[in-house]
């Protein structure tokens, strides 16, 4: 007999009343729940069905496994020994990878119960009891208003940035669109959710040095800019959970369970690894793709520009070709003046035709 497969309908199904379950801290869906999920006109079919199987099949897929009534949510006590693992690390590591470690199971997923049982615990804490080495920032971030604010907040980020004595306009004008950046409501929505201050200065550092020479970005570049420092916080934070699972891995090598939790460890150190390479990945990619839209849109503005100034230029030249021709005009018509005049003189004609005055007089 030919087994049922479920149809992607029937999987997202299944899927949405397992993440209903998980949000909501509650244990994993039966499997009869489940089924109903994905075959709502089913009555009375349990895991030996056609349907249970299927269904069955597909969790094993995922790595999940349905509650049976024989099999109800099993209890999972979290020792002091583990909670201090999680004060110190709540910071830097996600629940499933600090569930990996802690109960040496490679495979758990965020659903996982340990993985939700770390969550549990984790927000009881209060910000004082998880440890962290960086300073929380202030409730709300205030953007610069004024132009000297603007130009501390540039020269602190970027190297040789702007000499107060020496302004052009050109940078006038990048400082006032810079200003006007920071007001945008998604750059200070974005802001406001980093609670430290080193994400903070990272994402507006980030902002500020791709932005503060740029007067002429459209909306949409700006936001994309946004995103960009978005991804430079999460490359930081990524690395720095790669830094502590480091660290756990060869404190682990001196410890007598370190072969127990060593392949933990690596695999969690792998898919960080992995993590910071697709994001690095895409901040490369949305960087270039940002200076290619910038340098299309201002190549077409340069050859705007420069067919005016042609016009331009063959105006001028057309004026100075007429006032040449002017100029020459009134000269030519002031010698031709002065020739008629002096060919009216008898003196002259007298002396050109070589006469004296007794002979003009007495022919």
């Amino acid at each position: 007999m030919e087994e049922l497969v479920l149809s992607q309908t029937q999987q997202q199904g299944v899927l949405r009343s397992w993440n209903n379950a998980a949000k909501e801290n509650k244990p994993p869906p039966s499997i009869s729940e489940l089924i109903k999920s994905a075959f709502p006109d089913i009555k009375n079919a349990d895991g030996r069905t056609k349907e249970g199987r299927a269904v069955r099949a597909f969790l094993h897929t995922r790595e999940l496994k349905a509650r049976t009534s024989r099999d109800p949510e099993r209890e999972l006590t979290i020792s002091e020994e583990q909670k201090e693992f999680i004060k110190n690390n709540a910071q830097m590591m996600k629940p499933a990878d600090m569930a990996k470690v802690l109960f040496n199971k490679p495979g758990l997923t965020h659903l996982s119960l340990e993985s939700r049982k770390i969550q549990e615990y984790a927000n009881t804490l209060e910000s004082s009891e998880v440890y962290s080495e960086e300073e929380i920032a202030p409730r709300d971030f205030k953007p610069p208003k004024r132009f000297d604010t603007a130009i501390a907040r540039i020269n602190k980020y970027v190297m040789n940035g702007i000499d107060k004595e020496k302004i052009s306009i050109a940078q006038k004008k990048s400082i006032t669109s810079l200003i006007e950046y920071m007001h945008t409501f998604r750059f200070i929505h974005q802001i406001n959710n980093y609670e430290t201050v080193t994400e903070r200065e990272l994402f507006e550092s980030s902002f500020v040095r791709y932005t503060w020479d740029k007067a002429d970005l459209t909306q949409e570049e700006v936001d994309q800019y946004i995103v960009l420092s978005i991804e430079v916080v999460i490359a930081s934070n990524i690395q720095n959970r790669i830094n502590t699972l480091t660290e756990h891995l060869d404190e682990s090598a001196n410890d007598s369970e370190g072969r127990r939790i060593s392949m933990s460890l690596v695999e969690s150190i792998g898919t960080c690894t992995s993590e910071y390479n697709q994001c690095v990945n895409r901040q490369q990619k949305l960087l270039n793709d940002l200076k290619e839209k910038r340098s299309a849109r201002l190549s077409k503005q340069i050859k705007e520009h420069a067919s005016i100034l042609n016009l331009v230029e063959m105006w001028k030249d057309e004026e100075s070709r007429k006032k040449m021709i002017h100029l020459a005009e009134l000269r030519k018509k002031a010698i031709k003046q002065e020739v008629d005049r002096l060919t009216d003189m008898d003196e002259i004609k007298a002396r050109i035709m070589g006469l004296s005055e007794e002979e003009a007089i007495d022919g």
